[in-house]
């Protein structure tokens, strides 16, 4: 008997000396660090090109899980004088029995979510896709979210935004760059009035996508481009709210298009004769689903087609 008790206070002696007594509520969330990059640039000449975001945290507590979710950041949703629709152009109401009911709020869906146990890798890596394979939008700001949960289920979350670069599409012998992120004023097409009317974030948002534009077009002077301005519709397609929708929209989409072209110009010193405007109203559009306010803000869009 003296002999056991002997051994089991040995162990408890190494268990101290180890220092692998059970550890105390700090009460507190861990301390992260996470260093993202300055612009996400995915090339489209490599296959499954991918970001690397550095993760590093301190805490005297076990990590039980972590979460890392992705979305993109819609400057011009729920701005002050939107009720004519996300990008300034006039809605209709939704079809009778279509329509929400008052106070429902849909949950936006994560554009990218992704779980673990344990400790966060210290090297995470991401190929810009969504949860269901789709690709970030051009020159689109997304918000980065880490929360991090210790064994007591205290958390801590960081938060910071990737910026996403200008993505040169090919099809065929033509280049296409798509682009939600320009905002316009609401129900104009005045580039000069949305830091007074929407805000100063998106004005400078502006400014900066509009340089990364000039950038990608100026690496390709034997191409004419095609600059089509769109609008979001707000009624479902093939009803007469929807064509009229589309008829009153024209000017303000090819509006859209010639102040974008104008800036280039101004700016940037793009050759004008490069350049032609074009209006699409809400004729071609990314999703028919007018209701999802996930997906439908991408509608509201200008386009560059760059023809040799």
């Amino acid at each position: 008997m003296k002999k056991i008790m002997v051994l089991v206070l040995v162990s408890f002696i190494a268990v101290i000396s180890c220092g692998t007594t059970p550890a105390e509520n700090p009460n507190a969330g861990p301390e992260l660090n996470v260093t993202l990059p300055e612009i996400f640039s995915p090339s489209p000449d490599v296959v499954d090109d991918k970001m690397t975001i550095a993760i590093g945290f301190k805490h005297p507590a076990p990590i039980k899980d972590w979460t890392i979710s992705v979305q993109p950041i819609r400057r011009q949703a729920g701005q002050a004088g939107q009720a004519a629709g996300q990008g300034g152009e006039a809605r209709q109401q939704r079809p009778e029995g279509e329509q929400r009911p008052e106070g429902e709020r849909r949950q936006r869906q994560a554009f990218f979510e992704q779980k673990g146990t344990g400790k966060p890798p210290a090297s995470w890596q991401w190929n810009g896709k969504g949860t269901s394979g789709e690709m970030v939008q051009s020159a689109t700001d997304y918000r980065f979210l880490l929360t991090v949960t210790d064994k007591f289920d205290n958390a801590s979350t960081y938060e910071g935004v990737i910026p996403v670069d200008v993505l040169v599409r090919r099809e065929g012998d033509d280049l296409r760059i798509i682009v939600p992120s320009i905002t316009f004023p609401p129900a104009s097409a005045d580039l000069t009035k949305v830091e007074s009317m929407v805000g100063a974030d998106e004005q400078r948002t502006n400014v900066r996508v509009l340089r990364l534009i000039a950038n990608a077009l100026n690496k390709y002077q034997d191409y004419k481009i095609t600059v089509e301005g769109h609008t979001n519709p707000g009624a479902a397609l093939g009803t007469t709210q929807r064509n009229t929708e589309n008829n009153n929209n024209m000017k303000i989409s090819e509006d859209r298009a010639k102040a974008v072209i104008d800036y280039l110009v101004a700016t940037h010193s793009i050759d004008k004769t490069r350049l032609t405007p074009k209006g699409m109203s809400g004729t071609k559009t990314i999703t028919e689903d007018f209701n999802n306010d996930d997906e439908n803000w991408k509608n509201r869009r200008v386009e560059f087609i760059l023809k040799k």
